[in-house]
């Protein structure tokens, strides 16, 4: 008898650590209210890096767009995924992305195939991956505990949709199928796609959507001076405007295919095109000098701390300039394998 109780006890012990070991590592770790994912101008490029507390997130591309980390000075490189990724976002606990596999360069596969696409939440502490949504989707954004996307369908094409970083509480936000880069103070800022490209602020907790300025825009930014946007109504000319949608300024008076700004707000990245002097350029904000990075043509300009990153248009190349000196180089990470 006096065996048997002891049996139980260890049985009952051993059946709750393990319940207590499931719950701890099934556990969702939240966020406050206002953190944000990425930068919104990164995430018009492609969301190809993303620099978190001292850690840069990339898709490598000299190893097919799967997911690698590496310090801010581009040292330290790790491979933490065989994904091909996009729209990288993160927190302090966890990297989200949107998988592109059917566009590795081995793929056949299409893209509704569940298998090769979808959104992501891979834990930063141990590797563990968990499907957040599994169709087609767009661009994405974290702000908050919840995942602003693209939704796709062949029924109803492109709409907004979102879900929890807990997989919770996934619905529709809107039928308009703007791209949901820029969030600040809880509020969307995108450029309609269905039924103009006016500048609209969608609140995300009210639903509320207005106009607030009657231009055709591109890429709006939301950041703390105003939103800078493309007009491509004064030959994609880039301006800033205050949240009123009023005093529009001009800071870029040239063709311009795709910007970026930093984190500070200091500078000002862009690609001019659209003729025979095609280049990608830095606007000093403060001092309103601008320079020339590197002629020719290029895209996804993704901006860290230290570097912007930026591809060539053909895709072959990539390249890394670095904010300090001024120097650019080729970019050529590594290729690893898993551990």
């Amino acid at each position: 008898m006096k065996k048997t109780i002891i049996f139980i006890f260890v049985l009952a012990l051993i059946i709750g650590g393990f319940t207590a070991l499931s719950h701890y590592s099934n556990k969702v770790y939240y966020n406050e209210e206002d953190v944000t994912g990425n930068l919104a101008g990164n995430l018009y490029n492609g969301g190809l890096y993303c620099e978190v507390d001292g850690t840069i997130y990339f898709s490598n591309p000299a190893d097919d767009g799967a997911l690698y980390s590496m310090a801010p000075d581009c040292t330290d490189v790790k491979k933490l995924s065989t994904d091909k990724v996009a729209s990288i976002n993160a927190d302090e606990h966890y990297i989200y992305y949107s998988r592109r596999n059917y566009a590795k360069e081995s793929s056949t596969i299409s893209i509704f195939n569940f298998e090769n696409t979808g959104i992501y939440r891979y834990t930063k502490k141990n590797g563990k991956l968990k499907q957040l949504f599994g169709g087609a989707n767009g661009v994405s954004c974290l702000y908050g505990n919840t995942i602003y996307y693209q939704h796709y369908d062949e029924q109803t094409a492109i709409q907004l949709y979102g879900v929890g970083i807990d997989r919770e509480h996934e619905g529709k936000i809107s039928t308009d199928g703007g791209i949901p880069a820029s969030i600040y103070g809880g509020i969307l800022y995108y450029a309609a796609d269905d039924k103009d490209h006016y500048l609209h602020a969608l609140n995300l907790n009210t639903k509320e959507d207005q106009v607030i300025f009657y231009d055709n825009c591109f890429m709006p930014v939301a950041m703390p001076g105003g939103i800078y946007y493309i007009a491509s109504s004064d030959n994609y000319a880039i301006y800033r405007i205050g949240y009123d949608g009023g005093d529009p300024v001009k800071l870029v008076d040239e063709f311009c295919f795709t910007f970026n700004i930093t984190e500070d707000e200091k500078f000002l990245f862009y690609q001019i095109d659209g003729g025979d002097d095609n280049r990608l350029v830095c606007l000093d904000l403060t001092t309103g000098i601008s320079r020339t990075i590197m002629d020719g043509n290029f895209k996804q300009i993704n901006v860290t701390s230290q570097f912007v990153f930026f591809t060539d248009f053909s895709g072959l190349y990539t390249y890394a300039y670095q904010r300090d000196t001024g120097i650019v180089n080729r970019f050529e990470p590594p290729v690893l394998k898993m551990k």
